[in-house]
């Protein structure tokens, strides 16, 4: 800790800091700020950091800028908003604690609410519709607007409900570091008083160590890595939208050019030929931008199929994390509310007298004394170990995902550095009278606008990763000095208790006083021990495993296979001949002398006649657009099989979605019965008109878990044939 003297310096840096953060709008790490007051003592980044920034905040009045200047080492909050807790605890102002605890409560209660809203419209995406303008239906254009509108709809939509799931996920966490904060306070009382019993009783009273739940253990999903793959495929959609609109409004204006030129090479011969020619160019145009819009509407599918299982994950583990939610704030946190309220206030009442006779003694106050300032200790420690267990875990995930980054771009970069041109020596610039000097600079400044950018990144995420192994392993070290430590202080703690036990005198006298208090005060230990055991359920520490059903709820393979040897089968057997030719030569001459007579301009008629070159050229024509319809058929037949395998991926993922709300349903049911429950049992306590009654409502939550003292246990403890465990 720093001195007393230097830490209104540290508090002024602090706001020099936060007041220069704010006017460039940027914020702090913790770690960084760290860095920053190692001039003043702080050794390293820990929680004594996080009790600076809030005390340097209530000493500048709340002061705005440091209340959002600095933040947890996992962005999640702000320092300040973190802190509050804690705060209240050391202060003793346990109801604002509870206060801060339920309000937490009350937000990661509207975050999964939120998260829910944003998974329902990721799910209907598929109603999502884009626009198209004349021109781009008169080039063809308007079906490729259309995938890339409801492609960048879908990937906004998945992108808010990321955020909306990152929202959520902070806020339970914020829940239950909040509840670790409370479970430390309450660990505390326990073991105090457990302590004051076992110097009143000795050995017939054992204190039992809590078997405390690893809330780090529960999982949550790694949305980013999801959103990382997504963005990838939506890309490439993208890039492959951006090429076809530009290949086929290329291909319009030269189909165009090309029917033009066909119509106008024939105007001195057979007219027929040429405007049948300029619309068999035209036709290969609309069937070949159709084609390929399917394909890209396959592709389309295909995401779609993707992000309905991302969507399907994302909502099944909503649930649980809503059941998570719901564990903590209709059970564990209103028991914990109720019995730091209400507990300690019982016990001290109880024990008030007959302590003050049992530690009387000047050779006894002082060892008592002694334990409790231990006892606080060992809590901060607890603390201070609570929060470098949290960064450890902040920090292993940033170094695994700056490993798999700096994996994924090591190939770019160093393709990158490879690519980075080299200065001539200065006689080969001499020999070129400079060229090469000028060609270099060229080079050079095209290399460092297209590659330097990223090796500046690559470089960038290494130092990242090595200052973040060096965090890990500073919070690593206090993880083991506090561990030490803590079992060092434990040991002193016995110690000393024994010995004012060895100095205690306790009368038969004042041991039959207690007596009629035991019982009470037994069953309030034990509901404390139980509300720190406080743990959830196994099959929720996981996340939600959504199979991927993109393989397998398809077609039959020999669905696919024969639609496949269909079009397959068309190409080999259907083609244009002479006769087809004449036959499409001449209902173009009818349809031409129809409109001439139409207008008033008939001339005689007169049998068609065609060249062997005319033939053969309009048949050639009408191969490939006969070939260019049937790649056409195909691209349609692929793109309704693979819409019809995204409908069925799409039923399996809501079955297995519905199999997993059933589950929850049944749990969150559970929990509510158990809750109203409770609710019943605070108002009795709550509205209790004596601390008799009080006690009694008390011991209903410790009935709720199975704790109670028996009549038997009672009686057995009184005639020395049992030991209590608290």
């Amino acid at each position: 800790m720093i001195e007393m003297a230097n830490k209104q310096m540290v508090y002024q840096a602090i706001k020099s800091i936060a007041d220069n953060l704010c006017k460039e709008d940027k914020t702090y790490l913790r770690a960084d700020l760290a860095f920053e007051l190692k001039k003043y003592g702080i050794a390293s980044d820990s929680s004594e950091v996080s009790k600076l920034v809030f005390d340097a905040y209530r000493f500048f009045h709340n002061d705005g800028n440091i209340s959002i200047a600095f933040v947890s080492n996992n962005s999640r909050t702000t320092l300040v908003a973190e802190y509050q807790l804690n705060d209240s605890l050391e202060q003793g102002n346990k109801e604002e604690a509870l206060k801060i605890a339920e309000t937490e409560l009350t937000l990661s209660s509207s975050a999964l609410e939120q998260l829910k809203e944003q998974v329902e419209q990721n799910l209907s995406l598929v109603l999502a519709k884009g626009t198209s303008k004349m021109a781009d239906v008169v080039m063809g254009t308007n079906g490729v607007k259309n995938v890339r509108s409801k492609a960048s709809a879908m990937f906004d939509k998945y992108t808010r409900m990321v955020e909306a799931y990152h929202y959520a996920e902070d806020s339970v966490r914020g829940n239950i570091e909040d509840f670790t904060s409370l479970r430390s306070d309450m660990g505390m009382v326990y073991r105090d008083y457990a302590m004051k019993l076992i110097d009143i009783y000795g050995d017939s009273i054992k204190m039992v160590q809590p078997d405390l739940f690893d809330f780090k253990r529960i999982e949550w999903l790694d949305v980013d890595e999801m959103l990382k793959y997504v963005e990838l495929e939506y890309n490439k959609l993208s890039e492959k939208c951006a090429a076809l609109m530009g290949e086929i409004s290329d291909n319009f204006r030269a189909s165009l050019q090309t029917s033009l030129l066909a119509y106008k090479s024939a105007s001195n011969g057979n007219k027929s030929l040429g405007l049948a020619m300029a619309g068999l160019a035209m036709l290969d145009h609309y069937m070949d931008a159709s084609e390929r819009t399917n394909r890209l509407k396959t592709d389309l599918s295909v995401f779609q199929t993707s992000v309905k299982h991302d969507a399907t994950r994302i909502k099944a583990d909503m649930g649980r994390l809503m059941v998570i939610c719901k564990t903590l704030n209709d059970v564990v946190i209103p028991k914990a509310n109720v019995f730091m309220r209400y507990g300690e206030k019982l016990m001290a009442s109880d024990l008030k007298a007959m302590l003050d006779t049992l530690y009387a003694d000047e050779a006894v106050r002082p060892l008592e004394e002694k334990r409790r300032e231990l006892l606080q200790r060992l809590k901060t420690l607890d603390m201070e170990m609570n929060d470098h267990l949290q960064n450890i875990d902040v920090y292993t995930s940033l170094i695994n995902d700056i490993t798999s980054t700096l994996e994924s771009k090591r190939a770019s970069y160093m393709d990158a550095k490879e690519k980075k041109p080299s200065k001539p020596f200065f006689l080969v610039n001499w020999l070129t009278f400079g060229t090469a000097n000028k060609n270099y600079y060229r080079n050079y400044a095209e290399w460092n606008d297209n590659c330097f950018p990223l090796i500046r990144e690559y470089e960038s995420y290494q130092v990242d990763l090595k200052l973040d192994k060096d965090e890990l392993a500073s919070h690593r070290e206090e993880q083991t000095r506090i561990k030490n430590e803590y079992a060092k202080l434990s040991n002193e703690l016995n110690k000393v208790s024994d010995t004012l036990r060895s100095k205690i005198v306790c009368s038969d006298e004042l041991k039959l006083k207690m007596l009629k208090h035991l019982r009470d005060m037994v069953v309030m230990l034990k509901l404390g021990r139980e509300i720190m055991e406080s743990k959830i359920d196994e099959k929720w520490v996981h996340t939600v495993d959504i199979p991927n059903f993109k393989e397998t709820a398809k077609l039959p393979a020999d669905v696919e296979q024969n639609l496949s040897q269909f079009t397959a089968m068309l190409a080999d057997n259907i083609h244009a001949d002479e006769r087809m030719a004449k036959n499409m030569l001449d209902g173009v001459a009818a349809y031409t002398n129809d409109r001439k007579r139409i207008e008033g301009n008939a001339a005689q008629n007169q049998p068609a006649e065609y060249s062997a070159e005319d033939l053969a050229t309009a048949t050639d024509a009408m191969e490939q657009s006969l070939q260019r319809g049937i790649a056409l058929f195909d691209s349609f037949v692929q793109l309704k099989a693979q819409q019809l395998n995204g409908k069925l991926a799409s039923a399996a993922y809501d079955k297995e979605l519905k199999k997993h709300a059933d589950e929850f349903r049944r749990e969150i049911a559970k929990i509510d019965h158990k809750s109203a429950y409770l609710r019943e049992v605070f108002k009795r306590i709550n509205l209790a008109g004596s601390e008799d009654e009080r006690k009694q409502a008390m011991s209903l939550l410790s009935d709720l878990s199975g704790y109670s003292l028996s009549e038997q246990e009672f009686a057995d403890f009184m005639n020395g044939k049992k030991q209590i465990e608290l």
